[in-house]
């Protein structure tokens, strides 16, 4: 009896051993089934995030309609979608492409030269709630104020080196042309005619004690060794 009730423990062991392995197996390849889907999910909202950063709609529209994402977050690219296509004929045409180089003049990049340049930032203040409240103004406003970049940048040896939506991002070899060409954007930004229905708006109108008039634009200055890559 003891060496059969041995063998019948023994086989009630390997037993439980198939039968745990069995099911955990099947748990495991259902974990491994999960987290291969997630992954292609992620990579799916990486490749539409990358086309909407972008502008580029129809890659974004074409991805999102072929691929099976959670209802949430298709639902979430959706709105965004319409968002932007709604405020595209509001938005600036140097968004939609990666890169705007200054044509006016021969300027070479800085920092092929000498490692050390200055960068220049520029934005507007409240954009976002001018081109809620006055977009046709908006519209015009921003071609006045990107002339009046452009122009200032040349008249100071700036290279463009890209523009991000209404912000600009100018490079210059000597650090006085920099905060020369900051002081020209302001001053020429307040000699500029700008749109009627766009001087309605507070935040856009003369203002003595300024003195300014028209878009706000902030600007600022950082001076250092760059890395160039190319």
């Amino acid at each position: 009896y003891p060496v059969e009730w041995a063998v019948t423990s023994t086989y009630r062991s390997i037993l439980l051993l198939l039968l745990d392995f069995y099911f955990t197996r099947g748990f495991a390849s259902r974990l491994f089934r999960e987290r291969d889907k997630m992954d292609k999910v992620i990579k799916t909202a990486e490749h539409i995030a990358d086309s909407l950063s972008k502008f580029d709609l129809a890659q974004a529209e074409s991805v999102l309609n072929t691929s099976e994402l959670p209802e949430p977050m298709h639902d979430a690219f959706s709105r965004i979608l319409d968002n932007l296509r709604s405020y595209r004929p509001y938005l600036p045409e140097a968004l939609f492409s990666e890169l705007t180089i200054t044509k006016e003049c021969e300027v070479p990049a800085p920092g092929l030269i000498s490692q050390r340049v200055a960068m220049v930032f520029t934005d507007i203040q409240g954009s976002t709630a001018t081109w809620e409240a006055c977009p046709d103004g908006m519209k015009e406003g921003l071609r006045v104020h990107n002339k009046v970049m452009r122009e200032c940048a040349v008249a100071w040896n700036g290279y463009e080196v890209k523009t991000i939506g209404d912000a600009f991002m100018v490079a210059f070899e000597r650090t006085c042309d920099a905060v020369s060409f900051s002081l020209s954007v302001q001053e020429g930004l307040v000699r500029a005619t700008w749109p009627s229905d766009l001087l309605q708006l507070d935040h856009c109108a003369y203002d003595d004690d300024g003195p300014w008039c028209g878009l706000r634009v902030r600007i600022g200055i950082h001076c250092g060794e760059v890395d160039i890559q190319l």
